[in-house]
């Protein structure tokens, strides 16, 4: 009669965790390099859709650089601004004549030219600055101007109704054949139509020195002129794209931008085509109504650390640097055409 079985030796235990230990620590190794596999291709991901994100709202303020509604180059502007030519903030903000200017970052803490005192706060050195000019939104037509182009009292427009326009918006008011430009200094509503004043005083910084528009507008456009600096700095511990407004606020528009380099296409015959491509501080003061296009590159850093084993080497604007962290990086670069100055 066979024996029956009482348990299992020692040794054949030993052999079963063994076995197990083995096949645990395969799973253990297939999940931890599946997550890190995720890790890696979330943060490709991220850095690919932040890039293509920042392009898209650097490049559709660029294409509409110079945009003046109907007003276009030649058309007589009167503008009624006080000071329209003094320093920073008013003709930086509002300098029509340079509806896209760069600032080269030459070192860790200067710009070729140098940007105006305290009109881009607390950029980070050795990143390129951006600054675009030209409309925002969409024109509101003008209904009536009361006394016509200078009559007596004569200090509003009716536009039509819920404009969007807030007192001291710096406007633009054009028919196609003439422009002015103005602070508003205060809206009503009545009668179905919105009163746009624009009185004189120094009430309103900058204000107008006087009220006179050099034309009867009735038929036109009023549109409000738009200033956008686009410049990288921190946004705690990490490197952001930012985007200032007119007066406003700087707002952080992408995390994970580590720097931006700028080169402007200069058409050198006036064929509208770009002949050379140039930073900043090379192109010549004069020059700059010739820009027609503008060559953008980003290099991006992973917001998580710790992404790749080793510090990972990268090339960006002809240099190969290896940091010092363990994020992933990558370079991106993108060409924007001006639509107003190209074929």
């Amino acid at each position: 009669m066979a024996a029956k079985q009482h348990g299992f030796t020692l040794v054949e235990l030993m052999v079963a965790m063994t076995i197990g230990l083995l096949l645990l620590g395969g799973v253990i190794t297939i999940l931890t390099s599946s997550h890190q596999t995720y890790r890696v291709n979330d943060a490709l991901a991220r850095m690919q859709e932040n890039a293509r994100y920042a392009f898209h709202v650097i490049s559709r303020d660029i294409r509409m650089a110079g945009y003046f509604g109907c007003a276009g180059n030649g058309t007589p502007v009167v503008n009624t601004l006080n000071n329209p030519n003094a320093p920073y903030p008013p003709d930086f903000l509002w300098n029509l004549g340079r509806s896209l200017e760069g600032f080269e970052a030459t070192s860790a803490t200067a710009w070729t030219p140098a940007p105006p005192s305290g009109a881009i706060p607390s950029p980070l050195g050795g990143r390129d600055i951006i600054v675009v000019r030209g409309v925002d939104g969409s024109d509101t037509k003008v209904t009536q101007q009361p006394g016509g182009a200078n009559g007596p009292g004569s200090a509003d427009l009716k536009v039509t109704m819920r404009s969007g326009f807030k007192n001291d918006d710096i406007v633009l008011v054009t028919n196609c054949q003439a422009a002015a430009i103005f602070q508003i200094t205060n809206i009503n509503t009545s009668s179905g139509q919105d009163n746009i004043v624009h009185n004189t005083g120094t009430t309103n910084t900058p204000g107008n020195y006087k009220k006179d528009l050099g034309k009867d507008f009735t038929d036109g456009e009023l549109l409000k002129i738009s200033t956008r600096s686009y410049f990288i700095r921190m946004a705690g511990e990490w490197p952001a794209l930012y985007r200032k407004v007119g007066a406003s606020d700087a707002e952080e528009l992408v995390r994970g931008i580590e720097n931006m380099q700028i080169e402007y296409g200069e058409d050198l015959d006036d064929n509208w085509t770009a002949d050379v491509y140039r930073t900043a501080d090379m192109v010549p003061v004069k020059n700059w109504g010739k820009i027609v296009s503008v060559r953008i590159s980003l290099l991006m850093q992973s917001i998580e650390n710790n992404i790749a084993s080793q510090p990972q080497p990268y090339t960006f604007n002809g240099a190969t640097t290896t940091p010092t962290d363990r994020r992933l990086r990558q370079a991106f670069t993108t060409v924007v055409a001006l639509r107003n100055r190209v074929a």
